[in-house]
């Protein structure tokens, strides 16, 4: 039986804080800000970091026994691809009252095949593609048993040739399309399946060397903002904030093991508290708070030098505007959830009673059915 792996809800949960803190001070503050780039630099591991947990939590499920493809697919592209579309068509909408298109019909398919409805949409297409490809990656993590160590070291050798080719040589053309492509995030995923086939060694290593993982942090997190300071003053904040850069790597596996680490010492001390419930309801909303959360920032910015954010002077605006996206992101999700459009437009069938937690086990761990472990509670990766 899968064992549900509550270290992966805090990672989960912090990752999903971060994104909407680069997402407010990205739509708050002018993006080419130098002084926000610095800040925006250091948060910019969110989406390699939901990568990592897309793949993990998928080979954590199927670890033992192969998906049939076509149910996989099926279900997978209801609960993703259904809520994508739909979103996609609602982001367009907003798109089209600020600016407007002679052709809106083809605008939203451009938007639908490319990811760019919205800033955040093209998390989704990567993760369908990766859906499609799911059982030859876990053909490839399971054939190559006994040589993961090289697996990941190709896998690395390859993401730091595409990320210094998409940062300073790829197209113009190309180079608004690449988030959206899976090949960008290659290594991530490979790391995340990886993991999750070493799960008890890995998770016993961090919990092992907290000061290691502390020190990589920080050595990290400053290599990270040395390499923005350097570079800011030809290239721009834009262009030195750029997620495709091989200084990012080892930033965003410090940050998943660092918020792995403070997950596991929360498993080990959590019980059936105000806070564990939260933790774990907020981890279960978390896919429809990343859907939702940019509604709330295009009302509050709309209207430019007169929007309710540009009440506050800088910084507290982002401060404001940030507790105000977290909160009503949460609210409006919970009213979702319990409509009969929550499915398509979470990605969760509509909510009934929450079941009791299960008393906890040794070793951070509980048993979980399988659609616990792997299935809706996956996403918002």
């Amino acid at each position: 039986m899968s064992r549900h792996v509550y270290p992966a809800d805090m990672v989960r949960v912090l990752t999903f804080a971060c994104v909407i803190a680069v997402h407010t001070v990205s739509t708050v503050n002018d993006i080419a800000s130098v002084r926000f780039g610095a800040l925006t630099m250091l948060l910019h591991f969110t989406r390699e970091a939901f990568f990592v947990l897309t793949a993990f939590v998928l080979m954590h499920r199927y670890r033992e026994h192969a998906p049939a493809a076509l149910p996989f697919w099926r279900r997978r592209f209801l609960l993703v691809g259904v809520p994508y579309v739909v979103w996609s068509v609602l982001y367009t909408g907003l798109q089209l009252v600020s600016v407007p298109q002679a052709d809106p019909v083809r605008f939203l398919l451009v938007n639908i095949l490319t990811g760019t409805a919205w800033f955040h949409l093209y998390f989704l297409l990567v993760s369908m593609q990766f859906y499609l490809l799911f059982p030859a990656f876990r053909w490839l993590l399971r054939a190559t048993r006994g040589h993961h160590g090289l697996l990941l070291v190709t896998s690395l050798a390859l993401q730091v040739v595409t990320d210094l080719w998409l940062h300073d040589s790829a197209p113009a053309a190309l180079q608004p399309y690449a988030g959206s492509i899976f090949l960008s995030y290659q290594f991530f995923l490979v790391l995340g399946g990886v993991v999750a086939l070493h799960l008890d060694a890995v998770d016993a290593w961090i919990r092992g060397h907290t000061g290691v993982v502390v020190a990589a942090f920080v050595v990290t997190g400053v290599a990270a903002e040395a390499g923005y300071q350097v570079t800011v003053p030809t290239v721009g904040a834009i262009v030195a904030t750029d997620v495709f850069q091989p200084v990012m790597i080892p930033w965003v596996v410090a940050v998943v093991a660092a918020f792995w680490a403070i997950g596991a010492a929360w498993t080990d001390r959590r019980g059936g508290g105000l806070a564990t419930r939260f933790l774990d309801r907020a981890s279960d909303r978390s896919f429809g708070v990343f859907l939702v959360h940019p509604v709330i920032l295009w009302v509050l910015t709309i209207g430019g030098p007169d929007s309710t954010a540009a009440a506050l002077p800088a910084p507290w605006s982002s401060v404001a505007v940030y507790l105000v996206a977290v909160v009503g992101s949460l609210l409006i999700v919970e009213v979702l959830r319990a409509t009969p459009l929550s499915l398509v437009l979470t990605g969760k069938h509509r909510s009934t009673r929450s079941s009791q937690l299960t008393p906890r086990r040794p070793g951070g761990f509980r048993p979980a059915s399988p659609a616990t472990v792997g299935g809706d509670r996956t996403r918002g990766d």
